[in-house]
């Protein structure tokens, strides 16, 4: 009778056990999961706002500074805008003036396109991706979000850089490592201004018009679709789509100048920037013979 209760106890112990290390594994699982979600910058020029993002979850928000402050996105080479777009995070090193560079892969093909259909580039510039026109070494650096000039901040005061306080930048160090993506965003622009930035371009012709699109990921199971096509005349075209399971649920083209209604407009803006990060195929190259 004693072996049989010593055996029952021995068998509730072992349950009890293994019960305990099914929960230690699952939170450690979940705990894990959660970390391999990967970390994105994105930074707001109409807010001076960096945020740092896993997932859906904000894990750090910092007060910034940046170039001019233009209706423009970044084109040439010193024109001290900061520019809008998708890029990575290519390299991080000391600096002496300014505590420490993050280095981001601007200018991207995006970049590219729009300055070939401005005739800012040439074929044989675009063919050989050299973009020494369009500018080089934008980053992310210290030295101060804000400069005081004439009694008030001014957070303008980067050659197109973003520019953090030293202490923050020491505490964005901790989060981040060469391949990070990075978004810069205008929420003061419409929502053909904001996509075309991230749009990839799919047939683009010199001084004639600009022609891209871009997918992004709402859900498991819901997916936007944008395409967006710019003239030399001053014509826009946005038209979108949404998809849910495989199919098509809606379809919006724009009623002019590339515009939605005002709260159609509105709603996929702010939709677009809370879920940037979900991006899908950014930036796709296509033949480029076709665009000669």
């Amino acid at each position: 009778m004693e072996i049989e209760i010593y055996g029952v106890c021995a068998l509730v112990v072992i349950r009890e056990f293994m019960l305990f290390v099914l929960v230690i594994l699952i939170l450690l699982i979940t705990e894990a999961s959660s970390y391999c979600e990967e970390i994105v910058l994105i930074y707001d020029k109409a807010t001076y706002e960096l945020k740092v993002k896993r997932g859906e979850e904000v894990v750090a928000k910092f007060l910034a500074g940046h170039g001019v402050q233009s209706p423009l996105p970044k084109k040439r080479r010193g024109d001290l805008t900061t520019p809008e777009g998708f890029y990575y995070i290519t390299a991080i090193r000391p600096s002496q003036q300014y505590f420490y560079f993050i280095e981001i892969s601007y200018p991207n093909w995006n970049d590219f396109s729009w300055a070939y259909y401005r005739r800012e580039i040439g074929w044989s510039d675009l063919e050989r991706r050299e973009g020494k026109k369009l500018g080089y070494a934008i980053g992310i650096h210290g030295g101060g979000a804000f400069r005081w000039e004439r009694g008030r901040a001014n957070l303008n005061w980067t050659q197109g850089c973003i520019a953090l306080n030293n202490e923050d930048l020491k505490k964005l160090l901790q989060w981040i490592r060469p391949g990070n993506k990075v978004y810069i965003v205008d929420t003061n622009k419409d929502l053909f201004d904001l996509l075309k930035k991230f749009a990839y371009p799919i047939l683009v012709r010199p001084l004639d018009f600009w022609e891209g699109a871009l997918y992004l990921k709402i859900d498991d199971k819901t997916f936007w679709y944008f395409r967006l096509k710019e003239t030399k005349a001053g014509k826009r075209v946005l038209i979108w789509e949404e998809w849910k399971g495989g199919y098509q649920t809606r379809r919006e083209e724009s009623i002019g100048e590339g515009r939605f209604n005002p709260e159609l407009e509105r709603e996929l803006k702010m939709s677009f920037v809370s879920k940037i990060y979900n991006l899908l195929k950014p930036m796709e190259e296509k033949d480029l013979e076709q665009w000669k």
